[in-house]
């Protein structure tokens, strides 16, 4: 036999609803990153420094700077790169798992939906009651004592009609 599955009404959303804890990993391999940015800059910047102190020598002047010291200044930059290019793709691997496991949520999110939605259909139900009891009181000539069903035609179509609309329109 076929398991029966919870009704969206019968869930216990406070207990489903909940934000995954972000993974520490996350902030760690973004440090990471961030780090191997700031060792990548910094090599970047000194090569420009050495290349402008290069450039800017006077001729017939002894030189301070050479061609192969500027040269090896700009290649030491690439292992910075490669250390960017991985921190950056292990930071997208945590990134990424994460966000799968906040994608899990959807199908609880529909389900939080459904149920408003029928809540709602029971609310509407509820206030028909009150707006066919006015209507009956008006045409009876009848005053009541209380303003309660004259105002439920109202509660429908400016509360629940209206959530219905923003509820709708959330997706």
């Amino acid at each position: 036999m076929l398991a029966r599955t919870p009704r969206a009404t019968e869930m216990d959303f406070a207990s489903i609803l909940k934000i995954p804890p972000k993974p520490a990993e996350i902030a760690d391999a973004e440090r990471d990153w961030r780090a191997a940015v700031a060792e990548r800059e910094a090599a970047q910047a000194k090569h420009r420094e050495l290349h402008r102190v290069y450039f800017g020598q006077v001729p017939g002047q002894p030189p301070m700077i050479t061609a192969a010291e500027v040269d090896k200044a700009g290649q030491e930059i690439e292992p910075y790169l490669k250390r960017e290019r991985e921190a950056l793709e292990l930071l997208e691997t945590h990134r990424a798992a994460f966000d799968a496991e906040l994608a899990a949520l959807k199908q609880p999110i529909e389900a939080y939906r459904i149920a408003i939605g029928q809540k709602l259909d029971e609310l509407e139900d509820l206030l028909g009651i009150g707006v066919l009891f006015y209507a009956a009181s008006v045409q009876a000539n009848v005053k009541l004592q209380s303003k309660l069903p004259g105002r439920c035609q109202g509660m429908i179509q400016h509360g629940v009609a209206m959530t219905r609309k923003i509820l709708n329109g959330a997706e």
